[in-house]
């Protein structure tokens, strides 16, 4: 059946041939269709649709044509739209068994041959989808036909073109590569070089193309913002491809912008502002855990090579197939411009610099190992500086930086073969960096081959050190006290305070690394020992028996007598005030130390010296227990306040034999006489252990206390007695614990003891040892007596009758008077109190009756006094003259009515006269505040009948407060004499035979010796006034003679106004005051230069010569030598330019 069947078929004409169906009908008959029954029923079924294209040919033909491809061609060459019906020609080609049963290789045969036809009609599209399915099938020899399509520059969608090159770079021949890699590399640089237009110009996108797909809506949505660089890496190359899919960019005009330097600096403009951000952190949340670069950051390949890496899980290629990597702006410019650069043939060579430090700053937290490829790519090796200086400093980033330098240092110093693969990048980075660093420590101070070497072990250098320094800042953090890392490795001030904190310490590991840093730091051991000895002594804690122990182990005092002067300068400021005056122990080691180191130079003059200091404080420690050591040697205070609350029977004698050592205030030493003076004081009033076992409580107990003072008073200097007997007779706890016959008796024995001291004394002839002579106690015995004839006087009636009242007051006065010792200073004191308080005269007159010694003093000087020194002082501004009164006033006003009342009972003590002298000075004083001398009128005016002057004097002061309340902005006191010029001008029409100029001028200038000399602004104001009446002569001469500068320059103004001169505007008497005024050389250019002249010629009161002089060095050089031709007599014809500039060099 199958060969009746081809039989039939062989012999038909054509597919109507009725032979046709009987072998159709022949095969029909085998119903299983085996495959070679099938073939020629397909091959049946092939001729009709043949006859679809037009292929006219005879079945015979088909069977025996050995390719049938060829039929498929013809089909495509018949009909222009073939390529369309790809379905059609594929199934056609199957029928007629194209290529066998390779279905792929058939399939890509018909698709090839499809594509050509499409892109021969320019129908890219169409082309395109046949050539995917090329490409899809995995057709190797369709890669020509997607190299034409790829080349063609007609046709705008990169991102296929992209593709088809990509497809045909892997699948073409050995020896098509280089030409379709030179052609892939133009189309990338054109992908490239628009994605780098986007981050430059996003409108771009808009000019250049006509449509924009979704990306590019994306981006030139953004356009008037800044884009973000991880904005256009987050859309991937391909992406960015669509964007530009309908561009008209050739490739050789890209080409051609690409090659322009002025693009590329454009382009790297756009990476600058990156570099001072450092790490590009937008991307993603996760880029921010490794911003410190805590951890090294390493590619997830390679993770568990390291010991707990940072791993960037969005770099994960690896957890899942569909990864889209994601593209730096930096790498997308790299790419650019390395293929610009292989186009070129390395022609033109991309500036690479700023885009791999980019990058490398970009990788540092992500992937180390990337970041330091990129940082030896760098043309110029010292450029990665700039990269690491902005990492933050961490253990990683600083050993990078270190192997870094390693590995340039190495290499130039031991260059590889470029051939070959050195083994310098395989060995172990920190054998690299241990061995390159002991090199270069050992060759230290060699010449090495170029500064570029140079300049790399310095690199070297500062990144070991900090990486040191960071180390050891760990350390220290480690020790919990709180250091920062980050600062201590960068901040140099913070490294030096830390170390010497550290210094603060009892525990010996500590100290022990705050030497060790101090010597690694080159901070002088000096200042770490004076660190620790002051802390010893101010914050340890500990006894002063240990910072002996610890000072002495530790071998403090070794390295800080080195410095003798800067340990007594440290140890006086921050040491000596930290210890307590009473620690006598440690002030003893404190002078110790300063003795020990030489410090006894330092010290001032006027202080003593270590050595007196031990001494004395060795035996004060012995016998003054408790005693403040510092305030007795402080010359600031009083050293026997010092020593009263630890003087006792018992040592009173060794501290006096001390005393002579004892500074006190003034410079002199301390007097054994003054110790005992103290101490019988303390005795007196508070008893002793072993003297007088209680303190005396009653009148009998205070005699008796004296008397056992008294047995000690050989022992005083009769100024030491006197001072000690006052302060139990006349101080206010005698006063009041003691009555006043006790404090008699006590006097009285006291004379009596003294006079027997002296009388012993001159008997023994001790006046020439000078320590206790007879006129002390004589001046002693005088004041005694001075003494009991005050006491005598506390029995007077006045006395009692101001100590029984009731009043506060009088009891005040009571107290003071009883203190006084009826001193005279005292007593005029309290009686000017009582008269500033107000009390009558007649009370003031008693005090001073009944006081000793003070028959000079009345209550006339005393009220005098108070009035003139107190009240007129306070009034005239002196706040410290009433410091115990609020108001003046009030005072005054007190006295005047007690001067009243002594006046209406008939007294004469202090008249309104004696008030009125004392305050009428006080109240015509024009300098004092106008308040207050009213005030002071009107409470005299209240008392007293005043004069028609005062009358007239207070009403004058009445006027001018309201004058000044009602305009205050204005002048407080409205010259009379501006006024009065006013009026004359304003009527001078009325005194026609009177030049009221003159009258005006001699008025003026009546007033300059007297305190109501015009001040210059009145003098303004009358010249004004004189101008604006046409009396110019008048004012010009006022304004000249004042000598004020604003006045002179308005005289000037009014000078260069002068055109003409005559009588109304220039006298001789102007002239003069004009020269007086030293202003001849601002008239030069004025109509009055040359009166000016002859004036001062003719007169002969000025010197010439100087005005010359003054004229030359003004610049009127010509106008200089003329005044001296004229002034030598030389003859007029000779007054010449030349002649006159002559004369001026040859005479000046």
């Amino acid at each position: 059946m199958l060969d009746a069947g081809r039989e039939y078929f062989n012999s038909s004409a054509t597919l109507s041939d009725p032979c046709m169906n009987l072998a159709r009908s022949c095969l029909l008959l085998i119903t299983d269709r085996p495959p070679l029954i099938q073939e020629e029923l397909d091959l049946i079924s092939a001729l009709s649709m043949l006859e679809e294209f037009g292929v006219k040919v005879l079945p015979l033909q088909v069977r025996l044509r050995a390719d049938r491809l060829s039929l498929v061609k013809e089909c495509i060459s018949q009909c222009s739209t073939a390529y369309k019906q790809s379905t059609l020609l594929l199934s056609l080609a199957k029928l007629l068994r194209v290529a066998g049963d390779d279905e792929v290789r058939r399939k890509g045969q018909v698709l090839t041959l499809l594509a050509e036809q499409a892109l021969h009609c320019q129908d890219f599209k169409a082309s395109y989808i046949h050539c995917q399915d090329l490409m899809a099938a995995g057709y190797r020899d369709g890669w020509e036909v997607c190299a034409q399509l790829g080349q063609c520059e007609m046709y705008s969608q990169l991102s296929a073109r992209h593709d088809l090159m990509a497809f045909s770079l892997t699948h073409c021949p050995p020896a098509s590569i280089q030409n379709l890699l030179a052609l892939s590399s133009s189309l990338q640089t054109q992908v490239l070089y628009q994605a780098v237009n986007y981050k430059i110009d996003p409108s771009h996108g808009r000019r250049v193309g006509g449509e924009i797909s979704e990306t590019g809506a994306a981006v030139s949505g953004s356009a008037s913002g800044s884009i973000n660089p991880t904005d256009l890496l987050h859309r991937t190359t391909a992406r960015t491809i669509e964007v530009l899919t309908n561009t008209t960019t050739t490739t050789r005009a890209v080409l051609t912008a690409v090659s322009d330097s002025h693009w590329w600096k454009e382009s790297l403009s756009l990476l600058r502002p990156l570099h001072g951000q450092g790490l590009d952190r937008s991307r993603s949340a996760v880029a921010n855990e490794n911003a410190d670069l805590e951890r090294q950051g390493c590619n997830p390949f390679y993770a568990e090579l390291f010991d707990d890496p940072y791993v960037n899980t969005t770099e994960d290629v690896y957890s899942s197939y569909n990864y889209t990597p994601h593209e730096d702006f930096a790498e997308v410019l790299l790419r650019t411009g390395k293929l610009a650069e292989t186009n070129s043939e390395g022609q033109n060579l991309f500036p690479a610099t700023e885009v791999l430090l980019q990058l490398a700053s970009d990788a540092f937290p992500k992937d180390m190992t990337l970041a330091l490829a990129y940082l030896l790519a760098l043309p110029q090796v010292l450029d990665a500086n700039a990269c690491f200086e902005k990492q933050p400093p961490s253990a990683p980033s600083l050993q990078l930086a270190a192997y870094y330098y390693s590995l340039q240092i190495y290499s130039r110093l031991a260059p590889c073969f470029k051939d070959k693969c050195s083994p310098l990048y395989r060995a172990d980075p920190r054998e690299l960096i241990r061995l390159v660093t002991k090199h270069v420590t050992d060759h230290a101070g060699s010449d090495w081959v170029n500064e570029e070497l140079e300049a790399l072990i310095g690199q070297l250098r500062l990144y070991s050190e900090r990486l040191t320094d960071f180390t050891q800042a760990q350390v220290l953090q480690g020790l919990g006290r709180g250091v920062d890392v980050q600062r201590f490795s960068n901040d140099n001030q913070y490294k030096k305070e830390t170390i010497l904190g550290l210094a603060e310490t009892l525990d010996e590991s500590v100290y022990g690394i705050s030497c060790s840093l101090a010597q690694r730091y080159s901070i002088p051991l000096w200042e770490v020992h004076m660190t620790h000895l002051e802390f010893l002594f101010t914050d340890s804690g500990i006894s002063t028996k240990d910072i002996e122990s610890r000072t002495e182990t530790l071998g403090l005092l070794q390295t800080l007598k080195t410095d003798p002067e800067a340990f007594y300068t440290h140890m006086t400021k921050y040491v000596y005030r930290s210890i307590a005056g009473t620690d006598q122990l440690r002030l003893l080691f404190y002078f110790t130390l300063l003795e020990n180191c030489g410090c006894a130079d330092y010290f001032p003059p006027s202080e003593m010296k270590p050595d007196t200091h031990l001494k004395l404080l060795k035996k004060l420690k012995a016998v003054a227990v408790g005693l403040d050591y510092k305030k007795l040697i402080d010359e600031e205070s009083d050293p026997l306040k010092a020593l009263e609350p630890v003087l006792t029977s018992h040592n009173v004698l060794s501290i006096s034999k001390l005393a002579p050592r004892i500074p006190q205030q003034g410079g002199d030493a301390l007097t054994s006489s003054a110790v005992h003076a103290i101490w019988l004081h303390k005795l007196f009033w508070e008893g002793d252990q072993h003297v007088l076992k209680k303190a005396p409580q009653s009148d009998q107990d205070f005699i008796n206390a004296y008397d056992t003072c008294a047995k000690y008073f050989d022992r005083l200097l009769p100024s030491d007695a006197v001072n000690f007997l006052d302060a139990i007779t006349f101080s206010p706890a005698a006063a009041n614990k003691l009555s006043v016959g006790v404090r008699l008796e006590i006097t009285k024995r006291a004379q009596k003891a003294l006079k027997g001291i002296s009388d012993k004394a001159k008997k023994k002839g001790n006046n020439d040892q000078g320590e206790k002579p007879t006129s002390n106690f004589d001046s002693a015995l005088t004041h005694l007596e001075q003494s009991l004839a005050h006491l005598g006087t506390l029995s007077h009636a006045f006395f009692l009758s101001l100590q029984a009242s009731q009043e506060e007051l009088l009891q005040k006065y009571s107290r003071i008077y009883d203190l006084s010792r009826s001193e005279p200073s005292k007593v005029h004191h309290l009686a000017i109190t009582m008269a500033m308080d107000g009390q009558p005269l007649e009370r003031i007159e008693q005090l001073l009756a009944v006081a000793v010694g003070t028959s000079n003093l009345s209550p006339k000087s005393v009220v005098q006094d108070a009035v003139e020194r107190r009240i007129i002082t306070a009034l005239s501004g002196d706040k410290d003259a009433l410091k115990d009164y609020a108001d003046p006033l009030k005072v005054l006003e007190g006295i005047v009515e007690a001067v009243h009342t002594n006046v209406l009972s008939g007294g004469n003590m202090v008249t309104s006269e004696d008030m009125l002298e004392w305050l009428r000075p006080f109240c015509g004083d024009d300098s004092k505040p106008v308040r207050p001398r009213i005030e002071v009128l009107q409470i005299l005016e209240h008392s007293f009948n005043l004069s028609d002057q005062d009358i007239h004097l207070l009403v004058f002061f009445r006027s001018q407060a309201v004058l000044k309340a009602c305009w205050p902005s204005r002048e407080t006191e409205q010259n009379p004499w501006v006024c009065l010029t006013s009026a004359l001008l304003t009527h001078s029409s009325s005194f026609s035979e009177i030049n009221v100029g003159n009258e005006i001028l001699t008025m003026c200038r009546s007033l300059f010796p007297t305190k109501h000399k015009l001040i210059p602004r009145c003098i303004g104001h009358i010249s004004s006034l004189l101008l604006n009446a046409g009396l110019k002569l008048p004012a010009l001469k006022l304004m000249t003679e004042n000598g004020d500068e604003h006045l002179h320059k308005l005289t000037l103004d009014q000078i260069k106004d002068i055109t003409d001169v005559t009588e109304d505007v220039c006298d001789p008497e102007l002239l003069s005051l004009l020269l007086n005024a030293r202003m001849l050389i601002c008239c030069v250019d004025t109509a009055l230069y040359s009166p000016l002249i002859s004036h001062m010629l003719a007169r002969g009161d000025w010197d010439v010569e100087k005005a010359a002089r003054e004229l030359h060095q003004a610049g009127h050089s010509t106008q200089a030598g003329s005044l001296l031709l004229s002034y030598r007599g030389s003859h007029p014809g000779l007054f010449t330019f030349n002649s006159a500039l002559a004369v001026v060099r040859k005479w000046l």
